[in-house]
């Protein structure tokens, strides 16, 4: 008998020994799966919370600079903060330095990891590939000679054989919670070369190779900015190929959306608001990057903006949460780049480079041990009203199959807009002008539903948003524009009028720019011509929902061209509700069938969109909103008499949660009503639920300034 064998046997009997049996019991971590848009663990769903690890001492270096204790300390540590899970780097020179050569200390290494994972309970979230990662740097493969890594026959092969082999190692490793093809990509040093068909080819490759080694883990990209900036790697042209999305919602770095302090009501629902418009593509959303440094914001403040983003987030519908990141950088790395060049890297961490607790240490413990106790079985948001998001916004560059182009004698076509016209045409930034106005009026819409008591989400044009009882089509959704990226196709009108017809409610904004075919028909007035005011009076002349007559809106506009100034509108079979400054129609009621339209001639949510600080006071588009929940005959399961508290329901059968989040800068004492019958209501809090107290439909409660509440209800 050899030594090695008489240690497999030695082993084994070991192991049937019911302490070791035990142990391993209790180390083991069980198969996370994805179903039914929820993390699931032992059959029930499971809520993914942590951080992205990057060690204090060592940096991105740290392969090559490996110190195991120092590690298992920071997964201690990870442990007593509330982590379940962690997202990984995985250098691409470290694992493979030579093409198809990879390094055995790496796959050890990770191995060790992964041990780590099974003893702490902590699940890990390997990244792939990386590129860009800590500020401005770009961690390369030194073979790479200029190759473009997503367009490159030879470098999809190479990526495409390296997750192959990943795949074939962990495909039935159950701490590995899901693969993360690469971080924030195309922001290689490749940026601004990655087209839509590169995008969709590199991830259909990278993915194809996991699944071929055996990978039975979820799949994702860890994309930044890709929605809001209408990037290549945006959800609409990854659903085929991932099995969930994920946001990194950095407000701080999207001045053009978020023109405000990092602590401000517009900026706290961030997170929300890219979970939404990502996971309105067809599958759930994760918020994988999350935060603000302590070198730039006060301790304090980057808890508070976090803790209102986490629960706004998760009220949204994300299905788990990894911030930026675990731990500051150590004072000796500031010495070297990427640190050297990038201080507000230095200062991200939940704490110090010594592992001190910083204040959003005890926020995200605390949320932690909230999301530990839900169980959200047969659980979602439900949304009360759908913004679209344009066909042309959404579809991959170039594709004409909705263009309305069938059959074999369809003359040919080109299109200098959608960049097919020349080989190889860049579509990169084009557009950008338009794509920014669209964000800024979809958060603008998502924000106001939110404090008008109903929430918003974003299907697409040609999906099948004619279930929801109220449509919002906020300028420049009804515009014209040149790249055709900003607004909806002319034949959404007649889809539009037979979704009137058949009892919904469509309201619309326009501005000079706006065309439409059926004005008459559909909202009881036509475009006549354009009409240029910087201060706007709409002055209520016949009552909607809470609206009365005599009540006034105020609205200032933001300048520039047709797409800023108003319209003027010509009533055909309308009722006016609402006059302007100059005597002329500015809101337009119709009904149209069983349902009605409501016809705006200013676009109120452009202007909104890039007015700093537009949400720190109760405004007049408040008002507005309101009434367009009342006349849309909208009844939320859940809403607050505060603007600036939202409440969103996760409905079950008989039972669900509410999730109040005060946004505001102070603590709110509100009255939480509710449309159902309602039995009970509990306060999931860090300690256990609290029974409150019901009155009538409802309950008092307070709501701490950037603090969120999840409460249990039954029916």
């Amino acid at each position: 008998m050899s030594i090695f064998t008489a240690r497999r046997i030695l082993l084994a009997l070991v192991a049937l020994t019911p302490a070791f049996s035990g142990l391993m019991a209790q180390e083991k971590l069980p198969e996370v799966r994805l179903e039914q848009g929820h993390f699931t663990r032992k059959g029930k769903p499971f809520i993914p919370v942590g951080a992205h690890w990057v060690p204090a001492k060592a940096g991105m270096h740290w392969p090559v600079q490996w110190d195991p204790k120092d590690i298992e300390a920071d997964f201690a540590k990870m442990k007593e903060l509330g982590y379940n899970l962690v997202r990984i780097d995985m250098l691409w020179a470290w694992f493979e330095p030579n093409p198809g050569d990879y390094n055995p200390e790496a796959f050890r290494q990770l191995d060790f990891l992964v041990s780590m994972g099974h003893k702490y309970q902590i699940y890990i979230h390997p990244c792939l590939f990386v590129g860009g990662e800590v500020g401005e740097a770009y961690w390369d493969v030194p073979w790479r000679h200029g190759r473009n890594p997503h367009s490159n026959p030879d470098m999809l092969r190479f990526q495409t054989e390296h997750a192959k082999a990943l795949g074939q190692r962990y495909a039935n490793e159950t701490c590995i919670i899901a693969w993360d093809l690469t971080d924030e990509p195309p922001f290689w040093i490749v940026g601004g070369q990655t087209t839509d068909a590169a995008a969709i080819n590199w991830t259909r490759l990278v993915a194809w190779g996991l699944r071929q080694g055996g990978a039975k883990q979820p799949i994702v990209v860890g994309t930044s900015g890709q929605e809001t900036g209408r990037g290549p790697f945006r959800s609409d042209n990854l659903v085929q190929d991932v099995d969930f999305f994920s946001v990194h919602p950095f407000t701080i770095y999207k001045q053009d959306l978020f023109p405000d302090p990092m602590l401000s009501e517009r900026s706290t629902y961030g997170a929300a608001f890219e979970i939404a418009l990502s996971s309105g593509a067809g599958k759930p959303a994760m918020i994988h990057e999350m935060g603000g440094s302590t070198a730039q914001y006060a301790p304090e403040r980057v808890a508070l903006y976090d803790r209102a983003n986490l629960y706004s987030g998760f009220a949204a519908g994300s299905i788990g949460v990894n911030l930026w990141c675990y731990t500051d950088a150590a004072p000796a790395l500031w010495r070297q780049v990427p640190y050297l060049r990038t201080p507000q890297e230095t200062a991200w961490g939940m704490v110090t480079w010594d592992r001190q607790d910083k204040p959003l240490a005890k926020a995200f413990r605390a949320f932690s041990k909230v999301m530990g106790q839900l169980d959200l079985t047969g659980m979602k948001p439900e949304a009360d009203a759908g913004v679209l998001v344009p066909y042309e916004w959404a579809k991959p560059h170039g594709d004409f199959s909705r263009l309305g182009l069938a059959g074999s004698n369809t003359p040919t076509y080109v299109s200098v807009e959608d960049g097919d016209a020349m080989p190889d045409q860049q579509n990169a930034g084009k557009g950008s002008g338009e794509n920014t106005a669209l964000m800024g009026s979809l958060l603008t819409s998502f924000i106001l539903g939110r404090r008008a008591g109903f929430a918003v989400d974003f299907p697409r044009e040609y999906g099948n948003w004619n279930t929801r009882p109220l449509i919002l089509l906020p300028a420049p959704l009804t515009s014209t524009g040149a790249t055709f990226l900003s607004h909806v196709h002319t034949a959404f009108y007649v889809q539009a009028a037979d979704y009137v017809k058949n009892g919904g409610h469509l309201y619309a904004s326009v501005s000079s720019d706006a065309a439409f075919p059926n004005g008459e028909e559909l909202f009881g007035a036509r475009l006549v011509d354009a009409h240029q005011v910087s201060d706007i009076t709409l002055k209520i002349v016949k009552p909607l929902g809470t609206l009365k007559v005599g009540d006034t809106l105020r609205f200032q506009a933001s300048g520039g061209g047709p797409s800023q100034w108003g319209s003027l509108l010509q009533v055909a079979g309308g009722e006016v509700i609402a006059e302007d400054q100059d005597g002329h129609p500015a809101l337009v009621a119709h009904s149209f069938g069983k349902g009605k339209t409501l016809l705006c001639a200013y676009p109120l949510e452009t202007y909104l969109g890039t007015r700093p600080s537009a949400f720190e006071k109760p405004s007049d588009a408040d008002g507005l909103y309101q009434a367009i929940r009342a006349w849309g005959g909208v009844k939320p399961l859940f809403w607050t008499n505060h603007p600036s508290v939202e409440a969103t329901a996760l409905k079950g059968q008989g039972r669900g949660y509410v999730v109040l989040v005060n946004h505001s800068a102070q603590k709110q004492k509100i009255h939480l009503a509710s449309s159902l019958s309602l039995k009970s209501l509990r306060r999931i809090g860090p300690n256990g639920p609290e029974v409150l107290k019901l009155a009538g439909s409802g309950c008092e409660l307070e709501v701490d300034a950037y603090d969120g509440i999840v409460i249990e209800w039954n029916s």
